[in-house]
């Protein structure tokens, strides 16, 4: 039966099964007329009745299990709803057209955070990003607060305070010197904007991340290697994390680009933040995969350049949910007790063994940190 035609026997917003033998149970169009469309849960007089994400739809149903069962003669388990809906919706009209215009409007704000991100200290001028996007300057300002979950201003102003505050922690650079590197004119305009952002001044922050410092590399396992640069295919995953199918689904469409450019690569991810800095549901992080640079069209959209220098190369073994810690050991206790000094923000791991057929204890992780002699 093709999609379309077995679409019809579901609500185009709920995936609740529509009961034409009830009209009452049926939406209204504009003119009250009965849609063929719709469930009265979720369209009146031709409009939605409540506006959510496709995930809050398909967590009310999973709350309310019992009443789908009774209303669709089914017999499903919460788990069992959960999963069906996660694959239903997507298919359905509501969703699938939300998702068209959100890819377009992904597409344009990871093109100006793409740039942003290589003219962080820069001077970024509004009119030049607009255009970058090729949105209008009040829709684009809208789609980028609605993607990011900030205002333009306030995002590139988070990043450039958290670079800072790397920088504070990971180097002995003074606050002269830091300047330098930053688009900051004076020293009162630095530690006025930290202050509003952390809440305490520049010497308090890197005289707290010191003290914290506790002694247990013992177990820490590294190596400095020479990397040369690579590009990988990637797909964010902003706080898909949070949803095993939604994290699962970012993991698909990894797997199915692969497949159909016949990639045999390593799979990797990447991080553009430190973790210890920016929070983490702001962490700017990818999933990706190796891909030759002969295939790499220009200005392809979803690659990544990895760029070549030398590394600090740690093993990790156990489960990816610790991995956190890990982090928190080599940033605040490895390096300040190396010869080295992170050189950025960007790292990046690789995954030695498949979480689906390794115990979580013996997950092998390789973080690669880039690193300059002190």
């Amino acid at each position: 039966m093709a999609d379309s035609e077995l679409n019809k026997r579901y609500c185009q917003s709920c995936g609740m099964p529509l009961r034409f033998d009830v009209e009452e149970y049926l939406g209204t169009n504009l003119d009250n007329s009965p849609s063929d469309e719709f469930c009265y849960y979720c369209l009146k007089e031709g409009k939605y009745i409540v506006d959510i994400s496709m995930s809050e739809m398909i967590e009310i149903w999973v709350k309310y299990t019992d009443k789908y069962n009774e209303y669709s003669g089914t017999s499903y388990s919460p788990q069992e709803l959960k999963a069906i809906l996660y694959k239903r919706l997507p298919t359905l009209n509501r969703w699938k057209q939300k998702q068209e215009t959100y890819i377009i409007h992904k597409q344009a704000v990871d093109g100006v955070i793409k740039h942003i991100n290589n003219h962080l200290f820069d001077s970024l001028e509004m009119d030049e990003l607009i255009l970058l996007s090729r949105l209008s300057k009040s829709h684009f300002r809208r789609v980028f607060k609605a993607i990011t979950g900030e205002n333009i201003a306030s995002y590139i102003q988070r990043l450039r305070i958290e670079q800072i505050a790397h920088l504070l922690i990971s180097t002995d650079f003074k606050l002269e010197q830091i300047i330098k590197q930053t688009s900051y004119q004076t020293k009162f305009s630095l530690a006025k904007a930290f202050r509003k952002h952390f809440g305490i001044s520049t010497s308090e922050y890197r005289k707290r991340c010191k003290l914290e410092i506790i002694d247990r590399l013992s177990g820490i396992l590294y190596e400095i290697k020479q990397v040369r640069q690579m590009a990988a295919f990637c797909i964010e995953v902003g706080d898909a994390y949070k949803n095993k199918h939604q994290y699962r689904s970012k993991w698909n469409q990894l797997l199915h680009y692969a497949k159909q450019n016949n990639l045999t690569e390593k799979f990797l991810s990447i991080s553009l933040d430190d973790p210890l800095i920016t929070p983490i549901e702001k962490c700017r992080f990818y999933l990706g995969i190796v891909v030759p640079k002969e295939t790499i069209r220009k200005q392809q959209l979803g690659i990544i350049q990895i760029p070549d220098g030398r590394y600090a190369v740690f093993q990790h073994t156990g489960s990816y949910a610790s991995l956190h810690k890990f982090y928190q050991l080599i940033y605040e206790e490895w390096f300040p007790k190396n010869k080295y000094r992170p050189k950025s923000t960007f790292s990046f791991e690789v995954y030695l063994n498949n979480p689906r057929t390794t115990k979580f204890s013996e997950l092998i992780t390789e973080i690669y940190i880039p690193i300059e002699k002190i």
